[in-house]
Protein backbone atom coordinates (compact mmCIF):
# COMPACT_ATOMS: atom_id res chain seq x y z
CA UNK A 1 0.00 0.00 0.00
CA UNK A 2 2.91 2.31 0.45
CA UNK A 3 3.62 2.83 -3.19
CA UNK A 4 0.11 3.55 -3.87
CA UNK A 5 0.52 6.31 -1.15
CA UNK A 6 3.35 7.41 -2.73
CA UNK A 7 2.04 7.97 -5.96
CA UNK A 8 -0.13 11.53 -5.36
CA UNK A 9 -1.65 13.36 -2.18
CA UNK A 10 -5.24 11.73 -1.33
CA UNK A 11 -7.88 14.17 -1.10
CA UNK A 12 -10.71 13.32 1.39
CA UNK A 13 -13.13 14.31 -0.72
CA UNK A 14 -11.58 12.93 -3.99
CA UNK A 15 -11.43 9.53 -2.41
CA UNK A 16 -14.69 9.65 -0.81
CA UNK A 17 -15.99 10.27 -4.26
CA UNK A 18 -13.96 7.03 -5.65
CA UNK A 19 -15.54 4.44 -2.40
CA UNK A 20 -19.11 5.22 -2.85
CA UNK A 21 -18.48 5.37 -7.23
CA UNK A 22 -17.19 1.67 -6.58
CA UNK A 23 -19.10 0.16 -3.45
CA UNK A 24 -22.66 2.20 -4.31
CA UNK A 25 -22.56 2.22 -8.51
CA UNK A 26 -26.53 1.58 -8.27
CA UNK A 27 -29.65 3.39 -7.76
CA UNK A 28 -30.12 2.92 -4.01
CA UNK A 29 -26.70 1.13 -2.99
CA UNK A 30 -25.02 2.78 0.10
CA UNK A 31 -21.86 2.39 1.96
CA UNK A 32 -22.55 1.86 6.12
CA UNK A 33 -20.45 5.17 7.70
CA UNK A 34 -18.52 2.65 9.67
CA UNK A 35 -17.05 1.17 6.32
CA UNK A 36 -16.50 4.63 5.21
CA UNK A 37 -14.26 5.01 8.38
CA UNK A 38 -12.33 2.32 8.28
CA UNK A 39 -11.28 2.59 4.93
CA UNK A 40 -10.56 6.28 4.85
CA UNK A 41 -8.62 5.65 8.18
CA UNK A 42 -6.81 2.29 6.29
CA UNK A 43 -5.20 5.14 3.97
CA UNK A 44 -3.92 7.66 6.89
CA UNK A 45 -7.10 9.93 6.24
CA UNK A 46 -8.06 11.80 9.56
CA UNK A 47 -11.70 11.35 11.12
CA UNK A 48 -12.05 15.19 10.89
CA UNK A 49 -10.81 15.82 7.17
CA UNK A 50 -13.71 12.88 6.64
CA UNK A 51 -16.51 14.84 8.25
CA UNK A 52 -14.79 18.34 6.13
CA UNK A 53 -15.18 16.38 3.40
CA UNK A 54 -18.84 14.90 4.06
CA UNK A 55 -20.13 18.14 4.82
CA UNK A 56 -19.02 19.45 1.33
CA UNK A 57 -20.09 16.40 -0.91
CA UNK A 58 -23.65 16.88 1.15
CA UNK A 59 -23.49 20.47 0.40
CA UNK A 60 -22.34 20.65 -3.29
CA UNK A 61 -25.22 17.71 -3.97
CA UNK A 62 -22.57 14.44 -4.43
CA UNK A 63 -23.43 12.51 -1.74
CA UNK A 64 -26.56 12.02 0.32
CA UNK A 65 -26.74 10.41 4.08
CA UNK A 66 -29.19 8.88 6.50
CA UNK A 67 -29.51 6.76 9.64
CA UNK A 68 -29.42 3.55 10.35
CA UNK A 69 -29.80 2.83 14.21
CA UNK A 70 -27.07 4.79 15.29
CA UNK A 71 -25.00 4.91 12.79
CA UNK A 72 -25.10 6.50 9.55
CA UNK A 73 -24.62 5.85 5.64
CA UNK A 74 -24.07 7.32 2.60
CA UNK A 75 -25.14 7.24 -0.74
CA UNK A 76 -23.99 9.28 -4.03
CA UNK A 77 -27.45 11.18 -5.15
CA UNK A 78 -28.90 10.79 -8.73
CA UNK A 79 -26.47 14.18 -9.93
CA UNK A 80 -23.27 11.88 -8.13
CA UNK A 81 -24.28 8.51 -9.62
CA UNK A 82 -24.97 10.04 -13.10
CA UNK A 83 -21.41 12.15 -13.26
CA UNK A 84 -20.17 8.58 -11.81
CA UNK A 85 -21.40 6.48 -14.59
CA UNK A 86 -20.61 9.42 -17.20
CA UNK A 87 -16.58 8.03 -17.06
CA UNK A 88 -17.45 4.37 -16.10
CA UNK A 89 -15.98 2.79 -18.88
CA UNK A 90 -13.16 5.43 -19.00
CA UNK A 91 -12.17 4.14 -15.43
CA UNK A 92 -12.97 0.43 -15.24
CA UNK A 93 -12.37 -0.72 -18.94
CA UNK A 94 -10.18 -2.83 -20.37
CA UNK A 95 -9.18 -0.59 -23.21
CA UNK A 96 -10.28 3.19 -23.59
CA UNK A 97 -13.68 3.78 -25.22
CA UNK A 98 -12.69 5.85 -28.54
CA UNK A 99 -13.99 6.16 -31.90
CA UNK A 100 -12.25 4.43 -34.74
CA UNK A 101 -10.21 6.77 -36.05
CA UNK A 102 -8.30 10.67 -35.75
CA UNK A 103 -7.93 13.79 -38.01
CA UNK A 104 -5.61 16.92 -37.07
CA UNK A 105 -7.99 19.82 -38.29
CA UNK A 106 -6.95 23.27 -38.81
CA UNK A 107 -10.31 25.79 -38.62
CA UNK A 108 -10.08 28.50 -41.48
CA UNK A 109 -10.58 31.40 -37.93
CA UNK A 110 -10.53 30.72 -34.53
CA UNK A 111 -14.18 31.70 -34.76
CA UNK A 112 -14.35 28.68 -36.38
CA UNK A 113 -13.34 26.27 -33.83
CA UNK A 114 -16.75 26.59 -32.16
CA UNK A 115 -17.82 24.39 -35.47
CA UNK A 116 -15.40 21.95 -34.70
CA UNK A 117 -17.04 20.94 -31.05
CA UNK A 118 -17.32 17.73 -30.04
CA UNK A 119 -17.09 15.46 -27.06
CA UNK A 120 -13.78 13.76 -27.87
CA UNK A 121 -11.98 17.10 -28.94
CA UNK A 122 -8.38 17.98 -28.32
CA UNK A 123 -7.21 21.30 -28.86
CA UNK A 124 -3.58 21.38 -29.55
CA UNK A 125 -2.42 24.66 -30.33
CA UNK A 126 -5.07 27.69 -31.79
CA UNK A 127 -7.03 26.82 -34.51
CA UNK A 128 -6.06 23.24 -34.39
CA UNK A 129 -7.57 19.99 -32.76
CA UNK A 130 -7.91 16.36 -33.11
CA UNK A 131 -11.09 15.23 -34.25
CA UNK A 132 -13.10 11.79 -34.57
CA UNK A 133 -13.47 10.56 -38.05
CA UNK A 134 -16.65 11.37 -39.06
CA UNK A 135 -18.33 8.07 -38.53
CA UNK A 136 -16.93 6.97 -35.12
CA UNK A 137 -17.71 3.77 -32.84
CA UNK A 138 -20.06 5.94 -30.62
CA UNK A 139 -22.64 6.62 -33.68
CA UNK A 140 -22.26 10.42 -33.81
CA UNK A 141 -20.95 12.97 -36.60
CA UNK A 142 -17.73 14.94 -36.49
CA UNK A 143 -17.97 18.54 -36.93
CA UNK A 144 -17.96 20.34 -39.97
CA UNK A 145 -15.66 20.05 -42.46
CA UNK A 146 -12.42 21.98 -41.59
CA UNK A 147 -10.73 24.30 -44.02
CA UNK A 148 -6.89 21.64 -43.87
CA UNK A 149 -7.60 17.66 -42.24
CA UNK A 150 -4.93 15.30 -41.90
CA UNK A 151 -5.40 11.74 -40.92
CA UNK A 152 -3.48 10.90 -37.67
CA UNK A 153 -2.80 6.81 -37.27
CA UNK A 154 -3.27 5.70 -33.81
CA UNK A 155 -0.25 4.66 -31.81
CA UNK A 156 1.75 6.89 -34.40
CA UNK A 157 2.11 10.32 -33.91
CA UNK A 158 4.78 12.51 -34.10
CA UNK A 159 7.17 13.46 -31.49
CA UNK A 160 5.64 16.61 -31.15
CA UNK A 161 1.90 15.64 -30.35
CA UNK A 162 3.11 13.00 -28.19
CA UNK A 163 4.75 15.87 -25.77
CA UNK A 164 1.45 17.82 -26.34
CA UNK A 165 -0.76 14.31 -25.05
CA UNK A 166 1.21 13.44 -22.73
CA UNK A 167 3.70 15.91 -21.22
CA UNK A 168 6.65 14.62 -19.15
CA UNK A 169 4.80 14.89 -15.84
CA UNK A 170 2.26 12.23 -17.07
CA UNK A 171 4.26 10.16 -18.10
CA UNK A 172 5.99 9.56 -15.03
CA UNK A 173 3.06 9.65 -13.10
CA UNK A 174 1.78 6.87 -15.13
CA UNK A 175 4.90 5.22 -14.74
CA UNK A 176 5.40 5.19 -10.94
CA UNK A 177 1.33 4.58 -10.69
CA UNK A 178 2.14 1.03 -13.21
CA UNK A 179 5.29 0.01 -10.57
CA UNK A 180 2.75 0.22 -7.75
CA UNK A 181 0.11 -1.52 -9.53
CA UNK A 182 2.24 -4.25 -10.12
CA UNK A 183 3.49 -4.86 -6.61
CA UNK A 184 -0.09 -4.66 -5.78
CA UNK A 185 -1.14 -6.96 -7.97
CA UNK A 186 2.07 -9.30 -7.13
CA UNK A 187 2.52 -8.76 -3.60
CA UNK A 188 1.07 -11.39 -0.75
CA UNK A 189 -3.02 -9.37 -0.27
CA UNK A 190 -4.15 -8.21 3.56
CA UNK A 191 -5.95 -10.84 5.27
CA UNK A 192 -9.17 -8.89 6.45
CA UNK A 193 -11.83 -7.94 4.07
CA UNK A 194 -11.19 -4.21 4.80
CA UNK A 195 -7.59 -4.35 4.59
CA UNK A 196 -7.56 -5.62 0.90
CA UNK A 197 -10.76 -3.52 0.23
CA UNK A 198 -8.86 -0.40 1.31
CA UNK A 199 -5.66 -1.20 -0.81
CA UNK A 200 -8.62 -2.25 -4.18
CA UNK A 201 -9.55 1.22 -3.70
CA UNK A 202 -6.63 2.96 -3.56
CA UNK A 203 -5.16 1.30 -6.53
CA UNK A 204 -8.63 2.59 -8.15
CA UNK A 205 -8.18 6.17 -6.54
CA UNK A 206 -4.55 6.56 -7.91
CA UNK A 207 -5.54 5.35 -11.23
CA UNK A 208 -8.83 7.65 -11.29
CA UNK A 209 -7.00 10.56 -10.50
CA UNK A 210 -4.76 10.31 -13.46
CA UNK A 211 -7.00 8.86 -16.39
CA UNK A 212 -10.01 11.47 -15.62
CA UNK A 213 -6.84 14.62 -16.11
CA UNK A 214 -7.40 13.57 -19.73
CA UNK A 215 -9.97 12.51 -22.19
CA UNK A 216 -10.07 9.05 -23.54
CA UNK A 217 -8.48 10.22 -26.97
CA UNK A 218 -5.50 10.93 -25.52
CA UNK A 219 -4.73 6.74 -24.61
CA UNK A 220 -6.07 5.80 -28.35
CA UNK A 221 -3.72 8.21 -30.07
CA UNK A 222 -0.93 6.72 -27.93
CA UNK A 223 -1.19 3.91 -28.76
CA UNK A 224 -0.42 0.41 -26.58
CA UNK A 225 3.19 1.06 -25.55
CA UNK A 226 3.13 4.24 -23.39
CA UNK A 227 2.98 4.06 -19.30
CA UNK A 228 -0.74 5.00 -19.42
CA UNK A 229 -1.87 2.06 -21.34
CA UNK A 230 0.24 -0.15 -18.92
CA UNK A 231 -1.47 1.52 -15.81
CA UNK A 232 -4.33 1.09 -17.54
CA UNK A 233 -3.39 -3.06 -17.60
CA UNK A 234 -2.20 -2.90 -13.95
CA UNK A 235 -5.36 -1.62 -12.63
CA UNK A 236 -7.18 -4.44 -14.29
CA UNK A 237 -5.42 -7.09 -12.92
CA UNK A 238 -5.80 -5.23 -9.44
CA UNK A 239 -9.41 -4.91 -9.90
CA UNK A 240 -9.68 -9.05 -10.99
CA UNK A 241 -7.41 -9.87 -7.82
CA UNK A 242 -9.72 -8.17 -5.06
CA UNK A 243 -13.10 -8.12 -6.61
CA UNK A 244 -15.48 -5.30 -5.47
CA UNK A 245 -17.15 -6.56 -2.43
CA UNK A 246 -20.68 -6.32 -0.63
CA UNK A 247 -20.45 -3.36 1.86
CA UNK A 248 -22.79 -4.42 3.89
CA UNK A 249 -20.57 -7.70 4.29
CA UNK A 250 -17.47 -5.49 5.42
CA UNK A 251 -19.72 -3.67 8.18
CA UNK A 252 -20.26 -7.25 9.50
CA UNK A 253 -17.04 -7.74 9.76
CA UNK A 254 -16.01 -4.97 12.23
Amino acid sequence: MSALLECGTLKTWSVIVTILGDLAAAPDAHVPGPVLSALTDRMGLRAQAMRVALHRLRRDGWISSSRDGRASRYALTDHGLALTLSVSDQVYGAAPPVPRGWRIVLAPSGEAMSALDHPAAIVIAPRVALLPDPAGDDGTEAAPAPLLAWEVTPGVVPDWLTATLAPPDIIQAYARLTRALNLAAEAPLPAGPVDRTALRILALHQWRRLVLRHGPGHEALMGADWPGAKARSGIARVMERIPRPDPRSLAETL
